[in-house]
């Protein structure tokens, strides 16, 4: 039996589908798994992993074209045709489908190709805030209409259970955090040495996308108005805001850039700070609800956070008393967290956040998803 997972990025840094794809090979659920993608400059049209893992990229030939509604329309089609057609002998008997642009497709092949169907909302897509009006109503009556005739569904956090569970009257979902997988905490030295950072000085850290909507516009300000380098930022990732933050690297002793690393060695990185930080902002449901994959990778590696006042990452520093919640968005008040925390017990902070990742781990959530694909597969 082969599994085919079907993504609309360019999988530069999806380590949650390479977990999963990873998960599914190791407990021989699938015998060889495919992902498909979409191709972008610069990137190789197919990958290996290995004998069982291969990424598919699709250059699509309307890609270049101008981006009104009608060509946006044609690339959907043109994605949806390559796809089917690719796959159509590779004995596919589940399709595992990560964005809801294409749950309409995965209905398609679960029909074309007698699978199983599994679709893993990697956030509340319906509810953030590029949905809105009347593309909000089709978005979300395209997810009423389909999201029954999956045979499985996961989500990230509690609190995105219980909204899929009552807004469509559906089996509560599963919850699969995304986590990474449990290594040993070794502290590194890259920031200092890449990027001439002094021996003293505490680094703070942001890492992954820098854009709109995600605290960096405040982070820079906050920064901006600290007036000596004992306390630096670091950001890395890629995105929107790269360019302000590598013109204010410029001019600022205390503000750095460094670009995204590969996901499997980002954890290496992560472990050179000393305090990580996840400012969401409270645009929309979907951030409200959403519990980052960054905020697991500072857990693992001993890093006290400080973060906004989402739901589920509030809960999960309180619960762990691993950091510090900031009540609001004013910069006087990022700059007072960041104070807090550094009078703070940190050594007892940092095993805190230590315990949160041992307690939530990839191998944690492993065991619940291979346990559902086994039951579905097993037509319990």
């Amino acid at each position: 039996m082969n599994n085919l997972h079907i993504s609309l990025t360019d999988m530069r840094n999806e380590s949650r589908v390479l977990k999963e794809t990873n998960s599914i090979l190791n407990h021989n659920i699938a015998s060889k798994v495919y992902i498909a993608s979409l191709h972008s400059d610069g990137l190789e049209e197919e990958k290996i992993y290995n004998d069982n893992l291969i990424l598919n990229r699709f250059k699509l030939s309307s890609r270049k074209l101008s981006k009104n509604l009608f060509v946006q329309v044609l690339k959907y089609f043109e994605f949806i045709y390559r796809v089917t057609l690719f796959y159509r002998n590779k004995d596919i008997k589940m399709v595992n489908i990560h964005a809801i642009a294409i749950l309409p497709l995965g209905v398609l092949l679960k029909y074309l190709y007698k699978a199983k169907l599994v679709y893993d909302t990697h956030e509340l897509e319906t509810e953030t805030s590029d949905n809105s009006g009347f593309r909000k109503k089709l978005v979300k009556f395209m997810e009423k209409t389909f999201i029954k005739r999956c045979d499985l569904i996961f989500v990230v956090s509690e609190n995105i259970a219980d909204w899929y569970e009552k807004e469509y009257d559906i089996i509560r979902p599963v919850v699969v955090k995304n986590a990474p997988r449990l290594i040993g905490s070794k502290k590194t030295n890259h920031f200092r040495e890449n990027l001439s950072i002094k021996e003293d000085s505490i680094i703070v850290l942001y890492q992954g996308g820098l854009s709109k909507g995600r605290g960096v516009d405040l982070l820079l300000e906050c920064f901006k108005q600290r007036d000596d380098d004992k306390v630096v930022i670091v950001f890395m990732g890629y995105g929107e805001i790269e360019e302000d933050i590598k013109i204010a690297s410029k001019e600022r002793n205390n503000i750095f850039f460094h670009p995204a690393v590969d996901p499997d060695i980002v954890l290496e990185y992560t472990s050179s700070a000393d305090i990580g930080i996840s400012f969401i902002e409270n645009t929309c449901l979907s951030y409200y609800y959403c519990l980052p994959n960054k905020l697991f990778e500072y857990a693992m590696a001993g890093l006290p956070v400080i973060v906004s006042n989402m739901k589920e990452m509030r809960e999960l520093v309180e619960k762990y008393d691993m950091g510090i919640v900031v009540t609001d968005d004013k910069i006087e008040s990022m700059n007072n967290a960041i104070d807090k925390i550094l009078q703070s017990d940190i050594k007892q902070m940092k095993q805190n956040a230590r315990r949160c990742a041992e307690e939530n781990s990839w191998e944690k959530q492993e065991v619940k998803m291979i346990n559902e694909y086994k039951r579905v597969l097993n037509g319990k």
